[in-house]
């Protein structure tokens, strides 16, 4: 009795087969999902205007703040939302943006996956934001999100 031989496109088939990692095409994508009311109000809010903040003094009650011109909502912990409306209308915020708190250790996962820039940085923390490419170099903000995890541990 022969062996059985395989043909071509059996032998291809049955070939593992290695996958590179894709990368996301939104950065939005590697958000926090939040709740559906939260959404509408941030939704409209473009990669380049969502800060993600790594504070050493964060007490995880607010999660997000919407801040845009007399407008300072805030996403609670558990869900709710604090309207904020500050009258007179006046410009506070010097940009309009979605303001995400996190840890340095959820920041580092985002990261991992499209590169942050810092924008900003004090004795408190640091504020980021995505950079226009993905793969950008990542250097700087790798150390810097590794210095804060330490202060937040």
């Amino acid at each position: 009795m022969m062996p059985q031989q395989l043909d071509l496109v059996d032998f291809i088939a049955s070939m593992p087969c290695s996958v590179a990692p894709m990368l996301p095409t939104d950065p939005r994508d590697l958000l926090p999902q939040r709740p559906v009311a939260w959404e509408r109000l941030v939704g409209h809010f473009r990669p380049h205007e969502i800060r993600i903040e790594v504070s050493l003094w964060w007490t995880h009650v607010v999660v997000e703040q919407l801040r845009e011109g007399s407008r300072s909502d805030m996403l609670l912990h558990d869900g709710r939302i604090d309207p904020y409306d500050m009258s007179p209308p006046r410009i506070m915020w010097q940009e309009p943006c979605r303001l995400i708190l996190m840890s340095a250790a959820d920041a580092t996962s985002i990261h991992d996956q499209w590169c942050l820039e810092a924008v900003g940085r004090s004795q408190k923390g640091a504020t980021f934001r995505f950079a226009d490419r993905p793969d950008a170099d990542r250097t700087l903000t790798s150390r810097l999100l590794r210095e804060l995890g330490e202060g937040q541990s």
